[in-house]
């Protein structure tokens, strides 16, 4: 998976590479941590509703821009069962999903630059 999660000190960068870039027609996602709203762990389950705008969707990866139940999402993830999941306010995406090795961690590390 061609994805970095970067946290700066004012924001937070998706940084994309490989294969994706073509399909996802970006480089890089830069999340202001004064938009995150939530940070949350665990499984996200893909509605069969999901619509599609750019990116990828196999039976075990999902990257790229959907729509799901009305609201703006971004997608990045094998295993579904290891992500987190933030919520935005004010942002180009209403949610964004990302798999991590440590969820956890990610998200306590997330947690602190927006307090």
């Amino acid at each position: 998976m061609g994805m970095q999660v970067v946290l700066g000190e004012r924001e937070l960068s998706v940084k994309i590479s490989g294969m994706e870039v073509y399909a996802i027609l970006k480089k890089e996602l830069k999340i202001p941590y004064a938009s995150i709203v939530n940070v949350q762990t665990g499984s996200f389950e893909f509605p069969l509703t999901a619509v599609r705008r750019t990116g990828i969707t196999t039976m075990g990866y999902k990257a790229g821009s959907f729509v799901i139940h009305g609201e703006k999402y971004f997608l990045s993830y094998h295993n579904a069962h290891q992500v987190v999941i933030l919520s935005l306010k004010g942002a180009e995406f209403d949610k964004i999903v990302l798999e991590s090795e440590a969820p956890e961690q990610l998200a306590n590390d997330i947690r602190a630059r927006c307090s």
